[in-house]
């Protein structure tokens, strides 16, 4: 457009006319070089549609009419975000789980394991009736069987015309059968009834374990196992306490007190000393086993296996055993300064609280 105008120019100024008729050709001329102009324009504008592109080329830098650059798109778009009304974002809900809804289950699953347990001992009762009575009707049939016998002998006897002797043998044969048939049943029925009352004992006696000893706390139990063997493992470590406490220390005090009971006032200091020892550490080993026995004591550290070695004859393992912690004090503490002002400086029965009261 810039080289039309300049066409313009040198064309007018080639001219030389006189003043009025050069200004009316030069309006007309103007006029019609703003007509082309305007042509040239209108053919230049392109109705293609906008592209976005982020950068221009010399051609479009000249005629970027249907381009735009990214950067102002992305400005406008700001610009424009700004005054929108921006939509919150609702979270869900979470439903929160109260603590009665876990109750309520554990309620349930326990009903359900209770209902499960009454049942299996309802089907376990009814087990035991069914087979005596199939014992009992055995019996019943094996006695019909006889008696039928017998009479089916009986009319033989009679087809064959007996003689009242042999029908009286005959019949007293039989009421001695049937009164063998009825002994043996009153044996059955005797023997179901002290089964039963055996049972009801045992159940007595292992409802009086678990409430006089902590069977689960006992050495060796297992829950895997059946109760029986719970049972006999709570006996065996009764009989290891006691075989141990009268190896160890009660018959060492018999035998002192033997041999000084006839002239006790000539107790020599060896024998005094001795005997304290056994007497407290006796006193010592008995408190480890009462943790077995009283629900008020609670079983940690080592208590379960030392009492387990028992069995086999051999005393505590100080290596195991804590060591005197004087900086806090501890109940270990009391009893080994109670000790000392008593004069016994070791025991053989060292164990107090998980304390080793020969290591000072």
């Amino acid at each position: 457009m810039k080289n039309q105008l300049r066409k313009g120019k040198a064309f007018f100024s080639s001219f030389n006319f006189n003043s009025n008729n050069m200004i009316m050709r030069n309006k007309i001329y103007l006029t019609l070089m703003l007509v082309l102009l305007s042509a040239s324009l209108y053919a230049q504008t392109d109705t293609k549609s906008i592209r976005i592109v982020d950068t221009l080329s010399a051609a479009e830098k000249s005629s970027r009419n249907p381009v735009i650059l990214r950067s102002e798109l992305d400005s406008l778009i700001k610009l424009n975000l700004v005054t929108l009304p921006q939509q919150e974002v609702k979270e869900p809900e979470k439903v929160e789980t109260t603590d009665s809804q876990q109750y309520i289950l554990a309620g349930l699953v326990a009903i359900i394991v209770l209902l499960i347990i009454v049942i299996y001992l309802l089907f376990r009762h009814q087990r035991k009736i069914n087979r005596t009575i199939a014992g009992f009707q055995e019996e019943a049939k094996l006695l019909s069987a006889r008696t039928d016998n017998g009479l089916s002998a009986l009319a033989k006897d009679k087809k064959r015309k007996l003689s009242p002797q042999a029908m009286e043998n005959k019949i007293n044969d039989l009421n001695a059968e049937l009164l063998k048939l009825s002994k043996e049943n009153e044996g059955l029925s005797l023997v179901i009834k002290e089964y039963n009352g055996i049972q009801h004992e045992y159940d007595s006696l292992k409802h009086g374990i678990q409430k006089a000893y902590k069977v689960k706390n006992y050495p060796g139990y297992d829950k895997t196992k059946d109760e029986k063997v719970a049972m006999q493992t709570v006996l065996e470590t009764e009989n290891a306490v006691v075989g141990f406490a009268y190896e160890k220390f009660l018959k060492p005090i018999l035998t002192i007190t033997d041999a000084n009971k006839n002239n006790p006032a000539k107790l020599s200091e060896a024998d005094n000393e001795k005997l304290l020892d056994l007497l407290i550490s006796l006193s010592l080993l008995y408190i480890e086993y009462l943790y077995l026995r009283v629900n008020d004591l609670a079983i940690g550290g080592r208590i379960a296996e030392r009492i387990k070695e028992f069995s086999k004859g051999k005393g505590p393992d100080t290596s195991l055993l804590k060591k005197m912690n004087t900086e806090f004090g501890s109940r270990a503490l009391v009893v080994r300064i109670a000790l000392n002002k008593a004069g016994l400086p070791r025991l053989s029965y060292p164990v107090f609280d998980e304390t080793n009261l020969n290591n000072q």
